[in-house]
């Protein structure tokens, strides 16, 4: 183990370290976010992480892992190594797994110096520049997955329920009722569940939370989800379009501005727009708005995520309004709900560098004192991946707030995905061309 300087977060241990004491843990898995927003980690015994927390040690990883492709290969050749810190207000006992633990981290270089790679740190760089505004954000995610049996090596959905039918809930209540006792047990706590449009299509609404915390537990909530489907036989995939002629996939997110007090920074009943929205808001979203092209290569990051935007229901205005196709939505009980609603993210989403993205945006909106128009068209959405992108690459301020080395290794990544894709033979291709010129 490698040993970090004096860290620059400010946890307290004393929690865990009496679980560790009390015996019900001999496994602990410290885990991490790679750029891509998938879970990287190892599995430590707990004399070994007992160890590692009492010294102030860190669990060494090569730094290549913090980049990996869609396929697991490395973007570089050559790497450092990196650093995890554990960080004790993530850690769980998994509840169905025999005396098993994890616990996410933070990043950083051998030398002490935050890791410019780990996005989990660059929101909580993103939510300290907040707060030096005087103001916090709170998010809730509303994830929505397919449920998926297996018939004779074919993935095909788990069942036929109708659209919001009690059918679909009584069909899968036994897993159902499963993802949400073992959320609550790891502290996510669900406000509900639906039977969505698809055919074995769900959709979990997560109470809210500061952005962290909302961060690791939508973390929590897919390991949960895809561990409990296993252990029903099936197989959950948050796959944006995973089949062509059924509803895509996709993920609502709240966002609410309140002041470093706790009390509401949303609402104005004085706002001349007559919507109810104060200044801040206003010059918040406004940032969003300005730097939206770029944020929807974050939000919805593969190729895949752009087969769903020809569906009717997915938003497809490039503004903030009342109707349900505005990426931003104001929703008709915002004075009660005092949250506004971003629209086109979607699972697959990195969420730590997506929220990261939407904190700076709207920090750049305050800073200028942008406005937000509403129910107006202001923004094009991009029509794939590549366009979007290509917004993200020529954002200069975006890029700076984030991370130029950072947001380098997503684009990099992101255009090996599109490389790849565009070079395979599909079959649509064999079926329409094999014989053509005869």
């Amino acid at each position: 183990m490698s040993r970090i300087s004096k860290l620059q977060i400010k946890l307290s241990r004393t929690d865990l370290i009496e679980t560790l004491k009390s015996g019900r843990v001999d496994y602990v898995r410290v885990e991490f976010i790679d750029i891509l927003g998938h879970v990287r980690g190892r599995s430590l015994r707990r004399a070994e992480f007992e160890r590692v927390m009492a010294q102030d040690l860190g669990v060494p990883y090569a730094e290549s892992l913090v980049m990996l492709d869609f396929q697991d290969r490395p973007l570089k050749s050559r790497y450092e190594d990196m650093i995890a810190v554990p960080d004790p207000q993530s850690f769980v006992i998994i509840p169905y797994l025999e005396r098993t633990a994890r616990v996410l981290s933070f990043l950083f270089s051998p030398d002490g110096s935050p890791l410019p790679f780990c996005t989990r740190s660059l929101l909580q760089r993103a939510v300290n520049k907040l707060e030096e505004h005087g103001l916090r954000l709170e998010t809730s995610f509303e994830p929505t997955f397919y449920l998926l049996k297996n018939n004779q090596g074919n993935w095909e959905t788990a069942d036929m329920g109708k659209a919001f039918s009690p059918e679909g809930l009584m069909d899968q209540q036994d897993f159902l009722k499963d993802v949400i006792k073992h959320l609550e047990m790891v502290g996510v706590q669900v406000e509900m569940i639906n039977k969505h449009y698809g055919p074995g299509q769900y959709e979990i609404t997560f109470s809210s939370a500061d952005v962290m915390s909302a961060s690791d537990y939508l973390i929590t909530a897919r390991e949960v989800i895809r561990d409990v489907a296993k252990l029903h036989g099936k197989m959950a995939t948050f796959m944006p379009k995973p089949f062509a002629n059924t509803p895509g996939s996709s993920m609502d997110i709240y966002l609410k501005l309140v002041k470093s007090d706790g009390s509401d920074a949303m609402l104005d009943p004085n706002d001349p727009k007559g919507v109810g929205l104060s200044r801040t808001a206003y010059a918040f979203f406004g940032g969003i708005l300005e730097h939206l092209g770029s944020i929807l290569a974050i939000a919805s990051p593969t190729i895949n995520s752009y087969k769903r935007f020809k569906e009717l229901v997915t938003p497809n205005l490039g503004g903030m309004g009342s109707e349900r196709h505005f990426l931003l939505r104001i929703p008709s009980n915002i004075k009660e709900q005092k949250a506004i609603e971003f629209r086109l993210a979607d699972p697959l989403t990195n969420s730590y560098l997506l929220l990261s993205a939407i904190i700076m945006a709207g920090i750049e909106g305050i800073e200028k004192n942008l406005d937000a128009e509403v129910n107006n068209v202001v923004k094009s959405i991009p029509r794939d991946l590549r366009e979007a992108l290509s917004n993200l690459e020529s954002d200069t301020s975006l890029k700076y707030s984030l991370g130029e080395e950072l947001i380098r290794a997503f684009l990099d990544l992101k255009t090996r995905e599109i490389d790849e894709y565009e070079s395979f033979v599909t079959q649509w291709e064999r079926d329409a061309y094999l014989k053509a010129g005869w």
